[in-house]
């Protein structure tokens, strides 16, 4: 498998490389973008007793004017590949299909609780290790990112409530994205008493990943690259 995780796309000359390594010259690539995460969403509750809407802070595709304003689908188009948009809310059997014959997936970032729920509404999470055995590259930006990790909740969740925190499990680590380099050494200390408080046992490594970092998954071997300090607990 090989799985490309950043905090915000493919934003410095390492994480390209990497992906250049993944592609390994092959050319006319179908990619398929998924922007589900960054729904403008009013009823996803952030805590169970939530009972009032709120709007996402995730970024709004809607606010661009058209999806094909976005960074990453001008990033594919710029090197020709073919670029489609797949939203997990389409028809499962839909979505399926358009997966089918594809490249490369890229998940955007955004709510990654609304993200994991149409997931899983979709049954996305039944086939994409498939897809990924099969030698589709996986790219995923901040929600897009923590999907395919092993638990999602190490930020919010606590023992007393039912919201679901599993994630997809592909990989086996932990992720706390856009980090900045001058908060590592706070960040570090507080993540490893979340982690202590967490209610579970809580056995992966935590990745802190700074924007323009990406954590390279080639099969069984994980490479953390791009600028700045790499730390993990």
């Amino acid at each position: 498998m090989k799985l490309l995780l950043t905090s915000n796309g493919i934003t410095s000359p390492e994480i390209e490389n990497a992906l250049t390594t993944f592609i390994d010259g092959r050319t006319n690539l179908r990619v398929a973008i998924i922007p589900t995460a960054s729904d403008l969403i009013k009823w996803v509750l952030e805590k169970e007793e939530d009972t009032a809407p709120y709007d996402s802070v995730a970024k709004l595709l809607k606010e661009t004017g058209s999806l094909e304003n976005l960074p990453q689908y001008l990033y594919y188009k710029n090197k020709e590949y073919d670029v489609i948009f797949v939203d997990l809310k389409e028809d499962p059997t839909t979505i399926k299909e358009k997966l089918q014959n594809i490249d490369i997936i890229d998940v955007l970032g955004g709510d990654i609780n609304w993200l994991l729920d149409w997931s899983k509404k979709s049954g996305f999470n039944k086939y994409l290790k498939d897809l990924l055995n099969d030698g589709v590259i996986y790219c995923g930006s901040s929600a897009g990112s923590a999907l395919v990790t092993p638990d999602i909740g190490l930020d919010w969740w606590e023992s007393k409530w039912k919201l679901d925190h599993i994630g997809l499990g592909i990989v086996d680590f932990c992720l706390a994205v856009h980090q900045k380099e001058e908060d590592l050494v706070k960040n570090e200390e507080a993540l490893t008493i979340k982690r202590s408080r967490y209610g579970i046992d809580y056995s992966w490594n935590i990745y802190l990943l700074q924007d323009g970092q990406a954590l390279m998954v080639n099969g069984d071997t994980v490479e953390h690259i791009g600028p700045g300090t790499r730390k993990y607990i």
